[in-house]
Parts: structure tokens; sequence; C-alpha cells
């Protein structure tokens, strides 16, 4: 398999009343790099408060990484239930299309549980990127401190701190 656009960088991105957004362009070039055309994948994060999108190029590797999980756990002899791992990976999940500006529509349940209001901020992840509603990205523990710093200087830059 050839070489993988990563998702790097972040960027602070209003949402309006209907839940559109703009994709920050380095993510959407690894989107459509990795991808299949101006579709994005949007997640609830495995732990964290916010969303996870990739592109379906991901998607694919990710259903070879559960197939692999689910061999070693038979290898050591352990019981092991795919059924909730893929429920989540492939039926919790939303395809969202883009335009040519990186526009998107953020799923409302999505959005919702999230807590994504008027801004998003989208930081690269390297294999994914994830949405934040910044300022629960602040208040969230465990959270980088450096990375709430940036996103309170970009919340003061706006306004909004």
């Amino acid at each position: 398999m050839s070489e993988r656009a990563l998702f790097r960088g972040s960027a602070l991105n209003a949402v309006d009343a209907k839940g559109r957004v703009a994709i920050p362009a380095g993510l959407r070039q690894a989107v459509e790099a990795n991808g299949d055309g101006r579709n994005l994948i949007i997640a609830k994060h495995e732990s964290d408060p916010c969303l996870i999108g990739y592109d379906h190029g991901w998607s694919s590797l990710l259903h070879a990484r559960l197939n692999r999980m689910e061999d070693r756990e038979a290898d050591a002899g352990r019981d092991y239930s795919r059924h909730n791992p893929n429920r989540r990976a492939f039926g919790l999940v939303e395809d969202v299309p883009f335009d040519a500006s990186g526009r998107f529509i953020m799923p409302a349940m999505l959005r919702d549980r999230a807590r994504i209001a008027d801004l998003a901020f989208f930081i690269g992840t390297g294999d994914t990127f994830e949405i934040w509603n910044p300022r629960l990205l602040i208040e969230t523990p465990g959270i980088d401190e450096e990375l709430k710093e940036v996103v309170a200087y970009l919340l003061k830059t706006r306004g909004a701190a």
C-alpha cells in the first residue's frame, strides 16, 4: 500500500446554525489524498468528548486492524467478541460529503454528543483528526496543557474567550 497522507495541523472554524463548517485545508487535502473523493467519515471519539474524522482508506485499515486483534485474542486462547468493536467502528459513524471548499454539514446527533455549537476546533492526530468544542477541550482533564493554551489563544483572538 502506498504511503498515506497524515492529518496534521489545527484550526478553529465557525459552525453556522445548520451545522455547516469547513474542514481546514490541510486536513481536507489528506482526506482527498487518502480517500475516494469528497467524503469523510465522522464518529464519536472512543474516549474523549469530541468527534473523530477520517477517510475511507483509514476505514479499510481499521477493518484489517480489528481482524488482527480478533486473531491475536483467538491465538492467545481468550474469548473475544468482535461485535461491539465492529458496531462502533462501522455502524456508529456518518459518511459525510463535503464541497470543493471543504464545507460539510456536521450531523446533528454527533454535534450534540460532542457539545459543538458555534465553533469547532480541528486537530490532526496522524491517522485521523479530532473535532472539539474548543471550550470543552480546555475543560477536559488529561488534555495536553500546551494544546489548551493554543485553543485559549485562538478563542481570545476571535473574541470568544
